[in-house]
């Protein structure tokens, strides 16, 4: 399938994300969304995005498709990323935090359409421990409901600033701010989340960097999160998350934004009939 060029440029993506990470551990926890009141969507009005509604998933296959075209591979969080083993695949499936602070995989409720997780990490190398990361892009059937999704995960934070995340690994002192469009460097997509804290494992020890994003564009949540380990420093941690959700908010948009017409468009054809370019 032929795909356009992505509506937003992904370097202006990852710049603005790059900022927003950096303004993780400030104090400013408390926003609209972790009063639990979801605000009216935005629609992609201030970020000048609008998706297409034709492109909207309105079904499960469809969203499922979307939710694959758009998740993290490993080569997305950087070179030298492999695949990892970990609870993924199942589009009906999706990770929830329980009352005791436990992720758990749950089925999908009404509402969201499809959620696929993708591990992966990069290897032991030259003293240092596997890096390891998650990516999750969650489809829901109205922007409405990944509004709510945003929200619920500011208040889990303040809920449970330690977190159970495996049988044999945990967060501890998790911080999280959540940024509209336009607030704290966020000026890429409708609402941004990140959290920092403590990783700890009992095969790699801690405690270790962590970070965590999430951002929504339209019906989509885009998450991913990056574990720390010894000899990964926390360049090397926040950039791996900050890359992958970049390139999935460009994927997401590259997806969802308009058909183009014109010049390289539909509408922009060789006397044959051809698409031009179709052969690059």
């Amino acid at each position: 399938m032929r795909r356009r060029i992505a509506h937003g440029c992904g370097a202006l993506v990852l710049g603005a994300l790059l900022t927003a990470g950096c303004s993780a551990t400030d104090d400013g926890a408390d926003s609209d969304a972790g009063k639990g009141e979801a605000r009216e969507p935005a629609g992609g009005e201030g970020t000048g995005f609008t998706p297409d509604p034709d492109r909207v998933p309105a079904d499960r296959e469809r969203a499922a498709e979307l939710a694959e075209a758009v998740v993290a591979q490993p080569e997305t969080f950087g070179p030298g990323f492999v695949e990892a083993e970990g609870r993924s695949g199942d589009t009906g499936e999706w990770p929830v935090l329980d009352e005791n602070c436990v992720w758990v995989l749950e089925p999908v409720p009404d509402g969201v359409l499809a959620s696929l997780t993708r591990h992966a990490e990069l290897p032991a190398e030259d003293g240092a421990d596997p890096l390891r990361v998650t990516a999750v892009a969650t489809v829901h059937s109205d922007p409405r409901g990944a509004e709510w999704e945003m929200a619920r995960t500011v208040e889990d934070a303040l809920r449970c600033p330690d977190q159970q995340l495996r049988r044999d690994e945990w967060v501890s002192g998790l911080i999280s701010v959540a940024m509209e469009f336009g607030t704290l460097g966020n000026s890429a997509t409708e609402d941004l989340l990140t959290e920092t804290g403590s990783f700890h494992s009992d095969e790699l020890g801690g405690p270790h960097d962590f970070e965590w994003m999430r951002a929504r564009i339209g019906p989509l949540t885009l998450a991913v999160s990056a574990k720390g380990a010894d000899g990964r420093g926390d360049g090397e941690v926040s950039r791996a998350a900050v890359e992958a959700l970049g390139l999935m908010s460009s994927r997401a948009e590259n997806e969802l934004a308009p058909e183009p017409s014109g010049p390289g468009g539909e509408e922009d054809k060789n006397e044959s009939g051809n698409e031009k370019g179709e052969n690059r």
